[in-house]
């Protein structure tokens, strides 16, 4: 049985903890001066910064990643799949989802996620 590999666990804890908004385990995975890039907000800079984001911002109320697969290479990392949400509006959406992740000392030191909104009208 092969050995787990640690970026893969890191991602899946990532998106567990997000999902639960188990925020204390989300602020342990990430650097303190990493950078996070969400499609539709500005870029955020720092621990702080992106866990006020989390708490405060996120359009969000509760949501579930599906992952389909992932894949990492050296210190950087990627997961796909489809997220299914509530937003804080009442709006229910399921858009696909892709996670590219740097790491440093096992910690998220850079975090792109992008989705694709639904379209509304024609």
């Amino acid at each position: 049985m092969s050995t787990p590999n640690p970026i893969h666990t890191i991602m899946r804890m990532l998106l567990r903890a997000i999902d639960a908004a188990e925020w204390l385990v989300v602020e342990s995975l990430i650097h303190p001066q990493a950078e996070y890039e969400v499609s539709g907000h500005a870029p955020m800079r720092g621990r702080d910064a992106i866990m006020t984001y989390y708490k405060n911002v996120r359009p969000i109320r509760k949501g579930e990643h599906l992952v389909e697969s992932m894949a990492a290479e050296g210190a950087n990392g990627v997961c796909w799949g489809r997220f299914n949400a509530t937003r804080k509006d009442g709006t229910e959406i399921s858009v696909p989802f892709a996670d590219v992740m740097q790491f440093e000392q096992n910690k998220i030191r850079k975090r792109r996620v992008y989705y694709c909104e639904p379209k509304v009208g024609n």
